[in-house]
């Protein structure tokens, strides 16, 4: 059965939000290796429980396809001691 129309304007917010932190386009790097960039396909909501997902596809080795939910790619991490965003935006 198909979303009510004010379930859909909730996920049409919900996409416009995170739309100001992540580019579709836009390449980005991981905090693990540097090397290792990854282009954002899309924003897509996991059909099931309507979780906000970034699609995206590695710029290295066969360019495989991701997905990570949206919370996760904002959240920061530790690493090497210091707290770092898990993805970071390149300058084009």
């Amino acid at each position: 059965m198909g979303k009510t129309l004010e379930e859909q304007q909730l996920l049409k917010q919900e996409l416009e939000q995170a739309e100001q932190h992540i580019e579709v386009g836009a390449q980005y790097r991981h905090y693990k290796a540097a090397h290792k960039i990854y282009k954002v396909l899309h924003l897509a909501f996991q059909e099931e429980d309507n979780e906000l997902s970034v699609i995206y596809q590695a710029e290295y080795d066969e360019r495989l396809i991701f997905i990570r939910p949206v919370l996760s790619w904002l959240e920061d991490v530790e690493w090497e001691g210091e707290t770092v965003p898990r993805f970071s935006r390149l300058e084009s």
